[in-house]
This record gives C-alpha cells, structure tokens and sequence, in this order.
C-alpha cells in the first residue's frame, strides 16, 4: 500500500482517519488493562514483605492524585484531543469480572485504591501513516496502599501469557474487524520507575468499506512507589517513535513519584 494510495483515499471515499485515529477498536481502553487481563484469567497475588508500609490514602485522595498524575493535554500535544478521562473503582472492576469474588479479594490482598484513565487522539492526517507519528495516546495509573501490593499486581500481569494478553486487549467495534493480532513481550525499552517492562501489540484493524490498516502499539507498564501505571502510544503502519513515547513515560513517572 503506497502513500499515493493513502492520501488520495483520506480525501475521497476511502478511510475516515479521524475514525481511525478516535477509534478505541484497537483494543479494551487503558484503564482495564489490569482488569480485562484479570478478568481473562484469575489468580492471586500478594504482595511481598518487608516494605515501610506508608500513611492510608482514602479513595478521594487517590481520585484526586491520580488526576494529577495522568497525562495531559499539553503532554501529548496541544493538538490532540482528550476522548476518555474515567475512574474505575474496584467494585465497578469486580463486577466486570466473571470471577467477582476472587477479584474483590485480590484487590483488597493488593490494597488497590483507585484506577484512573485517559485517552487522547491525534487529529486526522495522512501523515499519521508510516511515519511512526502518534496516533493514539492512552495512560492508566492506579493507586494501592502499599509499594508492595503496587508490586504485586504489575508482576502478576508481566507473568500472563502472550496468547490471553492478545485475546483480552483487543476487542473489536461495529463495522471494524481486528486480525492477525500477536503480543511480544519484554520488548527492548529502557528502564523506568521502581519497576518496568514494555510490550508490542500489532494487528490488523479492517473497516467496514475494506480499508485495512495495520496499528502498532508500544506499552510501556510502569511502578513508582504506590503507583502502578501503563503507557501506550498507538501508530499506524510502523512502530510509534521511541522517543516520543519515552519521554511520555518519563513524564508520568516523575508525576507519579510526586504523589506518593
């Protein structure tokens, strides 16, 4: 596919690439990334001994931390645009789990708190293809009570295998149909926070007029202290620019940190 052969479709009856780049087919949103893969596959998880265990946050300390932590528009670009900004309390992510129970105790073993996320889009361009631009940005941070159990549920969701991250992140939207989708795990990626590991998630999303686009997107999860977080930016047609995501990463991590 040339770029001839995209521009000219951006501008006629081809792809809408502000549908594209809105789209949230790609896979679930950010903030079920620990939730959807739990909800896939169970489990438990401790947290580990022998960590100062800091002063209790309330819900709406966490609620009004974790908004603070999340990127922001002037991060991702003054141009892009901000289509989810959302809490998900640990009832709300229970309940959307076939195991409801189990998921109450694992969060309350891990004193999860609060999970916040956002989501935001660049604007339409024929650029945005094969050019490793940014199409996508989405950002999930969520706060326990303890490093520890921060910990715990970032190592719980590094352990799953590649065959059910693929399964549950990825889900598909009226009209769009998603395929060829493969999870490489511990991807090269600097390290970040207390803690860190980064994967790539590429497929194939095929809209309802037959335009195929091929979405690649690095996830970078992420802990400092009592935060757990995961940052990914979406692209089309080739990998996102590392150093873009990068310092996307940097900046929530010092944020993080800041709100301890």
């Amino acid at each position: 596919m040339t770029r001839r052969f995209l521009n000219s479709r951006i501008s006629g009856s081809g792809p809408n690439l502000a549908h594209i780049c809105r789209s949230r087919v790609v896979w679930a949103t950010a903030a079920c990334f620990a939730v959807v893969l739990l909800a896939a596959c169970g489990g438990n998880g401790g947290a580990a001994s022998g960590t100062t265990v800091p002063a209790q946050i309330s819900v709406a300390d966490a609620e009004a931390r974790l908004q603070a932590v999340v990127l922001q528009i002037a991060d991702v670009g003054a141009d892009f645009t901000q289509d989810a900004a959302r809490v998900q309390t640990n009832e709300d992510a229970a309940k959307a789990r076939p195991d409801t129970d189990k998921a109450r105790r694992q969060y309350a073993d891990w004193q999860q708190v609060l999970q916040y996320n956002v989501q935001y889009a660049a604007p339409a361009s024929a650029d945005l293809v094969f050019n490793a631009k940014i199409a996508r940005v989405m950002n999930t941070a969520t706060y326990y009570q303890t490093p520890d159990g921060a910990a715990a549920a970032l190592s719980y969701t590094r352990d799953l295998a590649a065959n059910t991250v693929a399964n549950v992140l990825v889900s598909e939207s009226s009209g769009t149909k998603i395929t060829d989708t493969q999870v490489v795990k511990d991807i090269a990626f600097p390290s970040k926070g207390d803690d860190s590991y980064a994967w790539r998630i590429t497929g194939k999303a095929t809209f309802d007029n037959g335009f195929t686009v091929t979405f690649v997107a690095d996830s970078v999860f992420v802990r400092a202290g009592r935060i757990d977080g995961n940052v990914t930016a979406v692209a089309l047609g080739q990998a996102p620019q590392r150093a873009a995501l990068t310092a996307l990463v940097d900046t929530f991590v010092a944020r993080a940190r800041s709100a301890q």
